[in-house]
């Protein structure tokens, strides 16, 4: 089955698009240079820009009896017998490079490019079907099963510790060849080590202890499945785009030479002295302790952590970086992002070793309160290449209150923006997009006093609106003048809460780091309600009436109008895009919002400079009808306080 890049839907393997939103399953678009290239290839043939799907490819060889050793050697350039990883490393390199050593095997490492990136692998198939064994069975222990059904034993760690997702990668594929076990997990080495963010950043002292807290942590389950390892190699602790820790891989432990708490401690002694940090803190002096030997027990060295951050809600820091939007992002830690944060560690029950049913489904959802350090907001419109005239209009009403003091700075923030693509001819499409606007914008100043507004008083300000256009229309009836109309998006803000509401085809978006492009809103259209019924998306929009509004405010009453109203939480940074039709015709957001909108996500790029980036290249890629964006930008981190803890 091929997996839609864009909705998830699964598709049979000789589909040329998805049968459920009409996405490409055989080609991409270039992030260069909007070439399309088909799926298959590494490399854009139009600018050679690399646009390959690479996964690590880890793999564990025998060890010879009583033999020399044989390095591990590639029959062919891929890696599999169906020549679908293709392995990828420069001329002269070895493709294989040892890793590690157990008592019976050695572990290689290796780059590939997977050429049927749409393919579902055969592993999320065969665990799937364990899951579904395993639920009916007695026994708890999965990995009978596991060696039965012929998942190698190298993905057993990371299905045992699953729930630690996504701070531990996830198994992607794996397979068993002639007793080479092989797995192949996301390639991480694109992130920062966190070494060089302890080193070479400023940053608070609760923000390293909360880390330092964390890898604690990690470093009591490890211990269940004998990869302490894992948390002493430098260059395997990782920090995404988005600020979040993660680990490469999992390293086996020696059972030889087992890891020790001590030898933790002395690595983070060796950042603590390249950076430079001053000596005679109390938590230099707990590191000290650390790799010393003097802490040797997991409980206590959590417990001593505890006691520092809450010391250090109560000291301010000498000079604590300012926060504000052009202020790079301070890491972000969030129990829905890092679930081994859970009711257990912020109730401050401490356990020396966490097990997995210690983080339960219940406990591991649990999310740290999230706060705004960041709120930046533009619209703009253009009237296009084709167009005499613009009937689109928007509005944006923002306030932000922020208060700093010696310990800390605060942000709070909230706002109503609207995009409305009018219509009706004449002078009656920008008449019916600015009343529609306005008239929202005078409701919600009068009734978003205190609460954040609720589905109804949503629903009785998007209905005022329509009322009032449809009286204006059944006045002028009489006199022969076109009915006029108007789509509708808008969005509502209050410091992480969101509401989005519409009506019609202009649309938002949400953009995240982890989550890529997310279309919030459904067009009310024909060929959009047929493809909802069902109807394959090629005859759904073969139809001649396929993009005629089901919806729309002021042609009817209000017992014709229906908008959809949802709400959101922002759990993490987020770039939302309001737009009427205009710029997201053709796919363009779906197709290029890597090249135009993933960029704006961070906060020293200019809004002003994305947008008109983007207003261009719409008109040149569309420019059949008006164009209008607003972006907001939501910049949030969890509230660290002692009650976290």
């Amino acid at each position: 089955m091929l997996v839609c890049p864009q909705c998830q839907s699964e598709n049979p393997n000789n589909h040329q698009v998805c049968q459920q939103c009409g996405t490409s399953l055989t080609q991409k678009s270039c992030p260069q240079c909007q070439n399309k290239v088909p799926l298959n290839e590494a490399t854009c043939n139009e600018c050679g820009a690399f646009i390959g799907t690479v996964w690590q490819a880890i793999l564990a060889q025998p060890l010879a009896n009583n033999e020399e050793q044989t390095p591990f050697t590639p029959s062919g350039k891929y890696l599999d017998l169906g020549q679908r990883y293709q392995l990828w490393y420069g001329e002269g390199e070895t493709p294989f490079k040892a890793i590690a050593t157990t008592a019976t095997h050695i572990l290689y490492q290796a780059e590939v490019i997977d050429c049927q990136p749409l393919q579902k692998p055969v592993l999320q198939v065969l665990f799937s079907q364990a899951s579904d064994l395993l639920s009916d069975a007695e026994s708890h222990d999965p990995t009978p099963l596991w060696e039965q059904m012929g998942i190698p034993a190298l993905a057993f760690p990371y299905f045992t510790l699953k729930d630690l997702a996504p701070i531990l990668p996830e198994v992607h594929d794996g397979w068993l060849e002639n007793d080479i076990e092989v797995i192949l997990l996301p390639d991480r080495r694109p992130w920062q080590p966190i070494s060089d963010l302890l080193i070479n950043e400023s940053l608070l002292t609760l923000q390293i202890i909360y880390w330092l807290n964390q890898i604690v942590i990690l470093w009591s389950r490890l211990s269940t499945v004998n990869c302490c390892q894992s948390l002493l190699i430098e260059e395997n602790l990782r920090i995404d785009e988005d600020q979040s820790f993660g680990l490469g891989q999992l390293y086996p432990d020696s059972s030889e030479n087992p890891p020790s708490l001590q030898a933790l401690g002395q690595l983070w002694q060796k950042w603590f002295e390249k950076g430079g940090y001053p000596s005679a803190t109390k938590l230099a002096i707990l590191i000290q302790g650390v790799a010393s030997g003097e802490i040797e027990n997991v409980t206590e060295l959590r417990l001593d952590l505890q006691d520092l951050a809450s010391e250090q809600q109560m000291i301010p820091e000498n000079d604590p970086p300012k926060i504000t939007d052009s202020s790079p992002t301070i890491p972000s830690f969030s129990s829905e992002n890092h679930p081994e944060f859970s009711d257990e560690l912020l109730s401050g029950s401490l356990e020396e070793t966490p097990t997995a049913t210690d983080t339960g489904n219940d406990l591991a959802t649990a999310v740290l309160p999230m706060e705004l350090v960041g709120f930046s907001q533009l619209g703009c419109t253009d009237r296009g290449r084709q167009r005499h005239h613009n009937e689109d209009y928007f509005g944006m009403n923002t306030e932000i209150h922020r208060q700093q003091s010696n310990q800390e700075t605060t942000l709070k923030g909230r706002g109503l923006y609207i995009v409305c693509d009018g219509m009706g001819g004449h002078a009656a499409g920008e008449v019916a997009s600015k009343m529609a606007v306005e008239t929202l914008q005078d409701f919600f100043a009068e009734h978003w006093q205190e609460q954040f507004p609720d589905y109804e008083t949503i629903l009785q300000g998007i209905l005022l609106a329509n009322k009032k256009l449809y009286d204006v229309n059944q006045t002028n009836s009489s006199s022969g003048s076109g009915r006029m109309g108007t789509t509708l998006v808008l969005m509502l803000v209050e410091n992480t809460k969101v509401a989005v509401a519409h009506v019609g085809d202009s649309r938002v978006y949400c953009l995240t780091r982890k989550g890529g492009i997310e279309q919030l809103t459904i067009d009310h259209e024909v060929g959009q309600r047929a493809i909802q019924n069902g109807i394959d998306p090629k005859l759904a929009y073969a139809r001649p009436d396929a993009y005629q509004l089901t919806q729309a405010l002021g042609p009817h009453d209000n017992n014709y109008v229906l908008p959809d109203i949802q709400f959101l939480e922002v759990n993490e940074d987020s770039l939302f895009l309001l737009c009427s039709d205009g710029l997201c015709d053709n796919d363009l957001i779906d197709d290029h919002w890597e090249t135009y909108l993933l960029p704006l996500l961070n906060s020293t790029q200019s809004l002003e400079k994305g947008l008109n980036k983007l207003i261009d290249f719409a008109n040149s890629y569309n420019g059949h009808d008006n164009i209008t964006a607003v972006l907001l930008r939501l910049k949030v981190r969890p509230k660290i306080s002692f009650n976290n803890w």
